[in-house]
């Protein structure tokens, strides 16, 4: 017995040893042994990828990580932190640091110190960032080497790191064509590695010689493919010192293409210029091509902004994706160049390079023009189309271009034009056939087509063209024997086209502004027919703006299955473009891949209406010297007498306040001192002296003025009657200015230095502070040079200092000794210095030791100046008050010394553009530009440059952000003013991307201000966080918003809604509130409608903080101007409100819910809306000449009367003085703008110098008036539908009117004629019986005369028709009638008409609109007729600018 238990026990025993055996192997393989898991949070794919190649060891084990995994690091042995552009929340940043005190981690490149978070021993930092710092796979395989020995403690499998390799220090690198998987090999001269070259076969002599340059790139997948095309490429390692050092000079370089994260710089401007060759900037989506493929996106965010946005400041064209990931055997991505792609890119390249070789005479251009139905005019912004596109043919012809056949003038060029370039409304049957038969267009079979589309386009797209359109050739503009028409001028070897409708006619705005399906078979195939049949070279759009940029899908780094991406192809493409639409221009450049061609505005001039209102000024005048009832009185009769009073909502029976008075001075005071445009620009043309001098009085007396009051304001010199009395200050500033700009005219010369200063009233000293304080704000963001930094960057440079003896040391041994790491620090501009100094956001320490070591500061000191005092901590380096200063100082300077200047580059632009438009064609390159109309801008001249836009990830900047919060302020003045002290409860904002790029994000401000939220920002200016404003230092109520935007801003600007959305959910769950929240209380009455329309408790309380709103189906604009100018098939304004709501009910607020339809969400997220405010940033258009102002502000304003059944105040954000921001109601703008402009015989006088295309601009003001009218009839009063009577059609200023618009285009005054008369038709303006038969005649008779236009309120309106039928005598009416069923029929052989049912229907009152949105596409705005017949309404096409 003794002996079993001895037995049992020893049994016992021998299990415990060999338990404790294998818990200590494990414990011992685990310590020694185990896999080393190495996580890469925001590592660059390229680099990622290069690590992973190098890794041999098979117990190390990679992974890539985000910022959502950060609270399972306890899982990895070591944690690779790239900080820069790393975006951590406060939960993320304190979990990072916290999980560091128990996992390794190494963070490098931390451009916001914050995110420095570092638990690896110094020594071990300093040998991990040697080995990232000079890279290469031997570098990465002993840095991961090192990380398992080290720092995980490995003794099995952990071999002793190698010494860190220096990557060598060349200029030139190229693949191993011997060792495909080797390292790059290194060159550091020209003639080193052309031999290279030329040994392995890749150099010929006479091939293109291409700079390849950048990093966000398969680099061996773009040498390759390149080397493959035939041409010699040098592949740069470091750009600047390669141009510097003149190395590039010993090259014929054809073209620099950049794969690009960030700018290169003004050094690659200069010599891209001295060169003249393209840039391109292909696009690495940086992400997995399948998520790419799904993205409706494409791209957005500070990815786009490095890839896309600040490429194109230095000129980069052609943003098409090329790179994207895949994912590796290791489970991790890698970057690869996507088969197909990269091929169109290469061939893209090479036709850029074909125009540098090919002669003018061989060359063979397609030019694509915009223009109205019909005989309606071609139209371009601002532009006098057809003698610009005449002078362009011409200047080509003298060029050496094959233009034979060009007519001899304009006004034969334009009946060709009108005659064989027409464009039809799809109801204008008779019109079209009657065209086929006529005018000779070139005709595609059905074999010939299918060819091209399937070539140029993808199985989805072809799939979905035939299931929109059916089969070829569909109906419109199609042959009896089935051939498709396409309209074309031929002039030798240049094609002009026009643009042809880009949807089925439905509605016109989807249309122009994007279209929800497949373009129709005519589209495609004119395009198709340019590249395939007429064999383009080169293709232009010729005018602001066409609709191929916005055909549907990707808004930006576009995919094969997008139609801008397809139909352009490789073409080179050019789009003439004004300088007055930058937001616009940026849609054209990254989706139909345009190098953007500028041109000017018309030439400005003042309104020269004080005479007309001096009557009215000098009782304003009697009254401020000595305010008394009697004179009051006077004041208010001659507004009276004027019909100002409604203008400005006075009351007509209350005596007038001094408020009163001073809003009748402001207004008064606008009126003479307004800016208005002359006559449409003529490319080629140069301003006359007199408009030279009226524009450049435009560019400069302001900006002198307003920064004079400025100075004197923060200099304690302003009494505040300047500010007060519009008079008072047009005698002490504006006068004074332009007697400065006049003397300055006519000395030829600009101010010293001591003059500036006498003038403004300004030491040396402050003068020098402006300069230093400009330099600053236009400095490039320091950040790569950061990435170099020392103390506290992570990314240190330098190098352990080594004894000889010590290099033949090993690692270990190395690590042992604990070698002393010298950092040097990277020379900066002093600019630079000063904006990282000015962000308050670097240690005092590291700022004076960045200091001590710069060039410029030891010259100072050696000059004797002395070293700065010691300041508070961070403190930024000028206070706000000194900024303020310095901009109104830099406005004055600014303007005092470039009067010469700018008169010089508008007289020199027409030339400029010209020369451009020419070298471009010559595969050269266009500088890059600022863009705005000159007045906000003068540094958008000279034009024939290409635009560029603003870094979205810095807005709102902070001069934007201290504007909006004054604006926000006067926004809330203003509704108390009006509504007995109540704060507004939410306000509607409109955003477009000309006013978000030119003002720097100031409405995307105003809505943060409203809701008491602000934007945080890192150490380099960048928006990097918001955060709420304690309520007690707000003062006032959080105040709800709702955002609807452009589909333009939507794809600039995404990050932007985003922030937004944030700021409302941060506002609606704020417990701070000293004063109301109006954001909580909106949400919750959002929640409560959405429930009671049946949306369960959940979602609706999610949805219920939704709002940011735009067109569903990423359409650009709202869909409602077709349906608004359609006046027969609406007779309520809510048939208008539920299209407008069903058209812009998509969600944009988040990337979870990105563009799904939320009609619901959007009706709640409109009630208790009380403003509704819309920004103005430019002086070339107004709220009546621009429709999208009708459209957007108009469309919001109707859809709160009608969801609420208010009508709701109307605000313009006037930005265009960048001195004076303000607000004015939308009715007081009108006023001035109609006052100014129509009725103005100065404004009138000067558009009649031109011609077809300058009638169309006053059918357009007509036509907006009507759009106001029916969307906000508060806004139009009944004098102003009377004036537009007594000036075009009674001629009461006698100014030839009628015989102006006979002459130049009847389609302009029948189009003027039958909106008047729509407007009587539906009741919105109360005209007599004699105005009536007056203008029901002058239609008739221009109709009977010139044929029908034929547009849509000319040709597709029955009602509209049979009222003007009935006001006119029976003969003239019958013979209307025919001449208009003539276009709307196609004649039949037996001289019958057709029977094809027409796209007009002649129904009741009591047919109702509506907008069916599906879940993918908003169908069509259908009309359903009586009973319950739908029949589908085309819309017809809509002349835009």
């Amino acid at each position: 017995m003794k002996r079993k238990v001895t037995l049992r026990k020893k049994q016992v025993l021998a299990i415990a040893v060999a338990v404790i055996a294998v818990i200590g192997a494990i414990a011992a393989w685990q310590t020694w042994g185990a896999t080393t898991r190495i996580a890469f949070l925001n590592f660059q794919v390229t680099e990622l990828g290069q690590i992973s190649k190098a890794n041999d060891n098979s117990m190390i084990e990679l992974c890539e990580i985000s910022a959502d995994d950060i609270a399972d690091l306890d899982s990895y042995d070591m944690v690779m932190v790239t900080a820069m552009g790393l975006k951590l929340t406060e939960e993320q940043r304190a979990m990072l640091k916290e999980k560091a005190e128990k996992v390794a981690v190494y963070t490098r490149m931390a451009t916001n110190p914050d995110n420095y978070i570092c638990s690896v021993d110094s020594v071990d930092a300093d040998f991990i960032s040697q080995y990232l710092d000079n890279g290469g796979r031997t570098n990465y395989r002993s840095m991961l080497a090192y990380i398992r020995k080290f720092i995980d403690g490995k003794k099995l499998n952990a071999p002793e790191p190698e010494l860190v390799k220096e990557r060598p220090d060349c200029l030139l690198t190229h693949y191993d064509p011997s060792d495909v998987d080797g390292e790059e090999l290194g060159f550091n001269s020209v003639a080193e590695y052309n031999a290279f070259l030329a040994k392995h076969g890749l150099y010929s002599e006479g091939s293109p010689q291409v700079m390849l340059t950048g990093f966000m790139g398969a680099t061996d997948d773009m040498t390759r493919a390149l080397e493959k095309k035939g041409m010699t490429v040098y592949r740069v390692n470091k750009p600047q010192l390669f141009i510097g050092g003149k190395h590039a000079d010993s090259i014929h370089v054809a073209a620099v293409v950049n794969m690009a994260h960030g700018r290169m710089g003004d050094y690659m401007v200069e010599f891209l210029k001295m060169k003249n060759v393209p840039l391109f900037s292909p696009v690495n989506v940086n992400r997995l091509v399948d998520e790419w493929l799904d993205d409706k996106q494409g791209m957005s965010g500070g990815f786009m902004s490095q890839s896309i946005v600040t490429p194109e400041i230095d000129g980069a064209i052609r943003p098409f994706v090329v790179f994207g990931h895949r994912t590796n055997d290791d489970g991790l991505r890698e970057t690869y160049g996507i088969p197909g792609r990269m091929d169109d890119f290469v061939e893209t390249v090479s036709r850029y390079i074909t125009l540098q070789k090919k002669s003018n005479a061989q060359k063979r251009i397609a030019v694509y023009y915009f223009k109205g139905p019909g005989q309606n005019s071609l139209t371009a912004s601002g532009m006098e189309v057809i003698p610009s596109l005449y002078n362009f043919l011409c200047q080509l012809r003298s060029e050496g271009y094959n233009v034979s056949g060009l007519p001899a003038t304009v006004k034969e060029f334009e009946s060709m034009i009108m005659a064989q370039g027409a464009v039809f409304g799809t109801y204008a049957e008779g019109a079209y056939a009657n065209f086929i038969k006529t005018q000779h267009p070139a005709l595609v079979t059905a074999a010939q087509y299918s060819e091209w589309t399937g070539k140029a386009l993808s199985t989805q797209q072809i799939k979905e063209m035939n299931e929109i359109n059916g089969e070829f050739p569909g109906k419109y503009m199609a042959t009896a024997d089935g051939r498709l028409a396409v309209a074309r001028l031929q002039f030798g070897n240049v094609m002009l086209l026009p643009q042809v409708i880009a949807g089925a006619g439905d509605d016109s705005f989807k249309i122009i502004h994007g279209t929800n399906v497949a373009p129709p078979h005519t589209y495609i195939a004119s395009y198709l027919y340019a590249r395939y049949a007429f064999n383009a070279d080169a293709l232009i759009h010729f005018g602001t703006h066409g609709s191929l940029e916005y055909t549907p899908r990707k808004q930006a780094a576009l995919d094969s299955n997008d139609w801008p991406d397809r139909l352009i192809g490789t073409l080179p493409h050019y789009y003439v473009y004004t300088i007055g639409n930058v937001g616009e221009a940026m849609i054209a450049k990254r989706r139909t891949y345009a190098q953007i061609q500028s041109y000017l505005t018309p030439p400005f001039r003042e309104s020269e209406l004080r005479n007309t209102y001096r009557q009215l000024n000098d009782a304003i005048d009697s009254y401020n010297k000595a305010p008394n009832a009697a004179a009051a009185q006077k004041v208010k009769q001659l507004t009276d007498k004027m019909e100002i009073a409604a203008e400005l909502g006075l009351s007509k029976k209350a005596a007038y306040t001094a408020d009163d008075i001073q809003r009748v001075e402001s207004f008064a005071e606008e009126l003479a001192n307004e800016k208005i445009t002359g006559q449409l620009y003529t490319m080629g043309e140069a301003y006359s002296q007199a408009d030279i001098r009226t524009s450049v009085f435009a560019m400069t007396t302001d900006p002198i003025a307003f920064g004079l009051l400025g100075i004197d304001k923060l200099k304690g010199r302003a009494d505040g009657n300047a500010e007060k009395h519009k008079q008072t200050f047009n005698r002490q500033y504006v006068e004074k200015a332009k007697a400065i700009v006049t003397r300055l005219m006519a000395a030829g010369g600009n101010m010293t230095d001591e003059e500036i200063c006498r003038t403004a009233g300004i030491t040396a000293a402050e003068l020098k502070m402006a300069r230093e304080v400009e330099a600053m704000q236009a400095a490039p963001d320091p950040i790569m040079m950061m990435m170099q930094m020392a103390e506290k960057m992570g990314a240190k440079s330098g190098k352990p200092q080594m004894q000889a003896s010590q290099k033949k040391l090993t690692v270990s041994e190395l690590r042992k000794m604990r070698l002393p790491r010298h950092g040097k620090i990277p020379q900066l501009s002093k600019a630079v210095f000063d904006k990282m100094e000015q962000s308050g956001r670097f240690p005092e320490k590291m700022m004076t030791a960045i200091r001590n070591e710069q060039k410029w500061y030891k010259e100072s000191l050696k000059k004797g100046a002395k070293k700065p005092a010691a300041k508070k901590a961070n403190a930024p380096r000028f206070s706000r008050s000194e900024i303020r200063l310095a901009q109104a100082i830099t406005a004055v300077e600014h303007a005092l010394k470039n009067v010469k200047a700018y008169s010089d580059a508008l007289a020199e632009s027409p030339r400029m553009e010209m020369a451009s438009m020419i070298n471009a064609l010559n595969g050269g390159y266009t500088a890059p530009t600022p863009g705005g109309d000159p007045i906000v801008n003068p540094n958008a001249l000279p034009t024939g440059r290409n635009l560029y836009s603003i870094n979205v990830e810095n807005t709102p900047t902070e001069d934007a952000w201290d504007k909006a919060k004054e604006l926000c302020d006067n926004t809330i003045k203003m509704y108390r003013e009006r509504h007995n002290g109540e704060y507004p409860r939410k306000v509607s904002y409109t955003l477009w991307s000309s006013e978000f790029i030119e003002t720097g994000g100031a409405t995307i401000a105003q809505v943060l201000y409203m809701l008491g939220v602000e934007p945080v920002r890192d150490a380099f200016g960048r928006v990097a966080d918001i955060r709420l404003i304690p309520s007690s230092q707000l003062g006032r109520p959080r105040i709800d918003v709702v955002v609807q935007t452009s589909g333009q801003l939507r794809d600039l600007a995404a990050s932007r809604l985003f922030l937004v959305n944030r700021a409302i959910a941060m506002a609606a769950n704020a417990n701070d509130d000293k004063y109301d929240n109006l954001v909580k209380a909106g949400v919750t009455e959002s929640e409560r409608l959405l429930v009671e329309k049946g949306m369960s408790p959940k979602e609706a309380r999610e949805v219920s903080m939704f709002r940011v709103f735009g067109g569903v189906n990423g359409n650009y604009g709202t869909g409602i101007q077709s349906m608004v100018t359609a006046g027969d098939r609406w007779d309520k304004e809510s048939q208008i409100a539920e299209v407008y709501l069903n058209n812009m009910g998509a969600y944009y607020g988040d990337d979870k819910n990105w563009e799904s339809v939320r009609k619901d969400a959007f009706e709640a997220a409109l009630t208790r809306t009380d403003v509704v405010v819309q920004p103005r940033q430019s002086n070339t258009w107004g709220a009546l000449s621009l429709d999208h102002v009708y459209e957007f502000m108009g469309g919001v304003n109707l859809a709160v009367r009608n969801v609420t059944g208010k009508d709701p105040d109307a605000y313009l954000a006037d930005y265009r003085n960048h001195q004076n921001m303000r607000m004015q109601e939308v009715k007081e703008a009108i006023g001035v703008e109609s006052r100014t402009t129509i009725f103005n015989p100065a404004y009138i006088r000067e558009k009649m110098k031109g011609g077809a295309s300058s009638a169309g601009t006053f059918a357009e003001i007509v036509t907006n008036t009507y759009g106001w009218n029916v969307m906000k009839p508060k806004a139009i009063d009944q004098h102003i539908w009377n004036e537009i009577y007594n000036v075009y059609v009674k001629d009461k200023h006698n100014l030839g009117t009628k015989e102006f618009f006979e002459k130049q285009s009847p389609a302009a005054l029948e189009e003027m004629t039958a909106v008047m008369m729509e407007t009587i038709r539906k009741g919105m303006w109360k005209a007599t019986p004699q105005q009536t038969a007056d203008i029901a005649r002058l239609h008739v008779e221009m109709v009977n005369k010139h044929k029908p236009s034929c547009s849509g309120f000319v040709c597709d309106n029955a009602k509209l028709r049979q009222f003007i039928a009935s006001k006119t005598d029976a003969a003239s009416a019958r013979e209307y009638q025919a001449n208009v069923e003539n276009i709307r029929q196609e004649q039949l052989a037996d001289g019958k008409k057709s029977t094809v049912m027409k796209k007009e229907t002649l129904n009741d009152d009591s047919n109702k609109t509506k907008a069916v949105v599906s879940g993918v596409l908003v169908a069509a705005i259908a009309i359903v007729a009586v009973i319950a017949i739908v029949v589908l309404i085309r819309r017809r096409r809509k002349n835009l600018n």
